[in-house]
Order: structure tokens, then sequence, then C-alpha cells
């Protein structure tokens, strides 16, 4: 198949060797996220002045024997978590995984506030056990809330080599709940490309070839107001596979310019 080809080429020859990039080859050491609600922690990294991450889950849910509903999160953060921020990366060592073009990551960070950059390294959970997965809903939740009422727009980007294969853009409107304003974009159907490109992916034989595809693929979500175009939030996602029984884990960084 295409994309098994495409990795054997791209990882076989290099096998164990190190991607140039170094975001790429960020270790994954102590990457879980502090579950204590204990005051000294780090605040929630993806906290900006007037918006904040509550929960992002990109998920299957696939029918078990018993018609019941099985589900499996590829990425997630989780509402109960702290989001700590493990510190900074220049934009420049990788922006060439993202378009650069008018509404491209540079082009956006130079238009700020910089302070609502960042870049997500995420190592997801494909070893899901599912009956079917071929008859699975694939779903994105993402839940936001802030101290204004305003609309929103996410904009979500898939990216390959560079540059943008597929764009969903979404509106979310705020609710008002216990003194502040929470927007939810809840079970937004994954894109046909997307569902493919699992779909192949988790049929690599190796992880390594997993990973060797992913090196490639990205994912550029912004939020802004809807009314004023403003930046909201701008999370620059990158990806690997997980080790075996690892789980989700993901690292947070802000994006600075040197």
């Amino acid at each position: 198949p295409p994309l098994q080809a495409a990795a054997v080429a791209a990882a076989a020859p290099a096998h164990g060797s190190r991607s140039n990039s170094p975001v790429q080859n960020m270790p994954l050491v102590a990457s879980s996220p502090s579950l204590s609600g204990d005051p000294s922690k780090p605040r929630s990294a993806l906290v900006m002045p007037r918006l904040k991450l509550i929960e992002f889950d990109a998920f299957v849910e696939a029918p078990k024997e018993d018609s019941r509903a099985e589900k499996h999160s590829f990425i997630h953060f989780d509402p109960a978590e702290d989001l700590v921020l493990e510190g900074a990366v220049n934009i420049h060592d990788f922006s060439d995984k993202f378009p650069d073009k008018r509404g491209g990551l540079k082009d956006l960070y130079e238009k700020g506030p910089t302070n609502a950059f960042f870049l997500v390294k995420f190592w997801g959970d494909v070893d899901m056990m599912v009956h079917d997965e071929t008859q699975g809903f694939y779903g994105v939740t993402t839940t936001y809330e802030s101290s204004e009422d305003f609309t929103i727009s996410c904009s979500t980007k898939v990216c390959s080599f560079g540059q943008q294969v597929v764009e969903k853009v979404e509106t979310g409107y705020g609710r008002y709940e216990n003194g502040r304003y929470v927007f939810q974009i809840v079970r937004s159907p994954m894109c046909e490309y997307m569902v493919n490109f699992i779909h192949k992916l988790r049929h690599l034989p190796e992880k390594y070839m997993m990973n060797s595809v992913l090196e490639n693929f990205t994912i550029l979500q912004v939020v802004t107001n809807r009314e004023t175009q403003e930046t909201l939030l701008c999370l620059a996602c990158m990806f690997e596979v997980s080790a075996d029984d690892d789980g989700v884990k993901y690292k947070i960084y802000n994006l600075v310019s040197e």
C-alpha cells in the first residue's frame, strides 16, 4: 500500500537514527501531566487572557458485539488534568512543517498576540481494541471557557509535508455557566481524509514506520474571535505514536521567535 511503501522508504534506511528536527526528537520523559490540585504546581498551560482550553478529545466509538459503543481516544486533554507548560521552542525550528502562506503559522504568529501560540507534541494511542473500527464513529470534542461572551471560529488544518491538505472551520457560541461562558464543539465528525489516514497508519506493521509517516504530518488549530478576527489560541500539533501500554502523552511549549 502507498502509505506503507512511503514509510518503508523513509524509515528503513535510517532505522534507529534520529530526525534533524529538535521537536521531533523530544524525549518522552515524565511527560504525563500532573493530576494534582496542589497550588504549587504550574497553572494550566493553555490559559490565555480571553480563552482557556478545557478539553480536547479525538476519538473513535465503535460498536461492540453486544451493540454497545466502545470509545477509544487517540489524543486528548482531560478536563481533570493540569496542562503543564514545559518551556519554549523556537518557531523557526519546525515552521517548515506547517503552511507558510497567508493564514499559515508564521503569518499568524507575526500578527500576534504571540503569547497565544503553542506547540503541542502528542504521543497518540493507536493500540485500540474494538470490534469493528471500520463501522465506528470518528469524532472530536473540544471545550473552551472565557469570562467574556463572544462567538469563536475554530479552524483545523491537516497538513502533510508542510502543505495544507484539508481544513475544517466550525463556530462555537458561549453558554453562561457558573460565572463564565463555556464553548463546546461536541462530537464533530472527522473528515474522510483523517479517518482513512488513521486506518492506514494503524495497519503499518511497525511503530517506527508509523512515526516516519507522522514526522511529516501536522495539525494547525486556530481559534479566533469571529467578529474581530483576533487570534485567541493557536496550537501547532506534532505527533508520534506512544509506546505499548503507555496511552496518550503530550508536552506543551510556548512558541518564541529568536
